[in-house]
């Protein structure tokens, strides 16, 4: 495990805000209070062992669809209209849905949720993709998107992911349900210091899925 380090499409997260498509998770929704403890619980076994980790927040868990990433403040306000507008107009298509959190991993630079299945997270970040590709070009789609997670912990300094992995095995139940209905627009800042990484927001746009026209 090392330190994580934040990207602004293939480049190192330097300064300014990001917009993303983000799915956030409702914490007022019932069906996620065991996600709330399986979070919960295994950061704190982590940080009780010593692990240099800086746990998310429950309010700014996450998963990320896709990033635009050009930075937000060379992006209008007409743009970014249409950007929501493109994006609304793909994304409403797809239903809301369950994905199953888990297992957690102690992974190079922190903890992740595996998410699964992931088909229809995997359709909303080629309708994401190609809404925010119509509205402000290929410069904005530089973000490498690969197999979802969540991250829950993210590193601050190298340890031993073996001896991590082992806590967070016997962390029991291991799986949570994750229910998705909206994505959201967000203006993203990084914290990049050393000992406090982790990532907050600015709500921009949010679009119900299954509402398309």
């Amino acid at each position: 495990m090392k330190p994580f380090e934040f990207k602004a499409g293939a480049q190192s997260w330097q300064a300014g805000t990001l917009l993303h498509w983000y799915v956030e998770l409702d914490w007022a929704d019932p069906r996620h209070q065991e996600l709330s403890d399986l979070v919960t619980e295994s950061n704190q076994a982590l940080v009780e062992a010593g692990f240099p980790i800086t746990p998310v927040e429950l309010k700014w868990l996450h998963i990320t669809v896709d990033q635009i990433s050009v930075p937000a403040d060379e992006i209008t306000p007409e743009q970014r209209d249409k950007l929501v507008e493109e994006v609304s107009a793909r994304i409403g298509g797809v239903e809301p849905f369950t994905v199953t959190v888990g297992s957690l991993l102690s992974y190079h630079s922190g903890v992740i949720a595996d998410l699964a299945p992931d088909d229809e997270l995997a359709a909303l970040h080629t309708a994401a993709r190609a809404g925010t590709r119509a509205a402000l070009g290929d410069e904005a789609c530089r973000y490498q998107w690969g197999l979802q997670h969540l991250t829950t912990a993210y590193a601050h300094a190298e340890a031993d992911s073996d001896a991590a992995q082992r806590i967070l095995r016997r962390i029991r139940p291991s799986h949570a349900p994750l229910h998705i209905s909206t994505v959201h627009l967000v203006d993203v800042t990084a914290q990049t210091d050393t000992a406090s990484k982790t990532v907050t927001w600015n709500r921009l746009a949010t679009i119900a899925l299954g509402e398309s026209e």
